[in-house]
């Protein structure tokens, strides 16, 4: 009897101590490499790219009273940056006018006459 006490108490012993050994290492003691480290980015679900994809679209809808609105004044401001355009530059600025509304017309030498706006032959 006390030979198989010995016996299983060795065997108890020979088992037990190595694990013993392993227990001091925890996960944070282990090597880099036997870490798992998710590199890639998870995938989302059909689902949720199919809500994606609906949230990002935009509405096909254009006769709404706000769409209109905003249409006409767009236009409005092209409009009045054309004008602004037109109206900065000087009314004579082109020196063909001489000073005159209208351009004079180009005579040719024996049609030509006197002007009286500008005095000089056109």
């Amino acid at each position: 009897m006390q030979k198989i006490l010995i016996w299983t108490f060795t065997s108890l012993l020979a088992v037990i101590v190595p694990r013993l050994s392993l227990a001091q290492t925890t996960l944070g003691d282990k090597a880099p490499e036997d870490i798992q480290v998710h590199s890639k980015k998870l995938k989302p679900t059909h689902q949720q790219t199919k809500r994606q994809k609906i949230l990002l679209k935009k509405a096909k809808v254009k006769h709404t009273a706000q769409y209109e609105y905003y249409a006409r004044v767009e236009k409005a401001a092209k409009e009045k940056q054309k004008l602004m355009k037109k109206l900065a530059t000087p009314q004579y600025s082109n020196p063909l006018y001489y000073g005159h509304k209208k351009m004079p017309k180009k005579n040719p030498p024996y049609k030509m006459k006197y002007c009286k706006e500008c005095g000089i032959r056109h």
